[in-house]
């Protein structure tokens, strides 16, 4: 069944799940847009809604931003991007299947800054775990969820 009001956005800037993202949205007939910096370009899109961008520090979240609309669901890595999507009525979910609500905006930039705080201080990162099957199984699975739950 096609949404007819949904559109699925991408943040392709090194998103984990292109192809799981492809399959759960064939299931409902709807054509993700991916959305990347010229540093991720690729001649082969399968007619695919590709959109590259210059390369920029938030080039990707400005367009997605200026893009979205109100239903719409973002697929993003950035969890700065995500706390100003949300307030917008837009659902975000992460490539590990975590769908970021509203509410969560204070926490997640307290835990940004305390990242921060801790690298300055350290000058270490510690980076996010290896993404495993079980992660894209997750996602799959929530995304599917996410837009069956948004049938108009």
């Amino acid at each position: 069944m096609q949404k007819q009001n949904m559109s699925v956005w991408v943040d392709a800037d090194s998103c984990p799940v292109q192809e799981e993202i492809r399959s759960v949205c064939a299931g409902f007939q709807i054509e993700p847009k991916f959305v990347a910096t010229v540093n991720h370009f690729k001649h082969e899109t399968n007619g695919e809604n590709w959109t590259f961008l210059d390369h920029g520090s938030q080039s990707v979240d400005l367009f997605i931003l200026n893009h979205v609309k109100p239903e719409d669901v973002v697929i993003t890595q950035d969890y700065s991007l995500a706390v100003l999507l949300t307030p917008r009525g837009v659902y975000v979910i992460t490539p590990r299947g975590k769908l970021i609500k509203e509410g969560e905006a204070f926490d997640i930039m307290n835990q940004k800054h305390l990242r921060q705080q801790t690298f300055r201080r350290k000058k270490k990162w510690k980076g996010p775990r290896a993404f495993t099957d079980e992660d894209r199984r997750n996602f799959s699975e929530a995304l599917y969820v996410l837009i069956a739950d948004r049938e108009f």
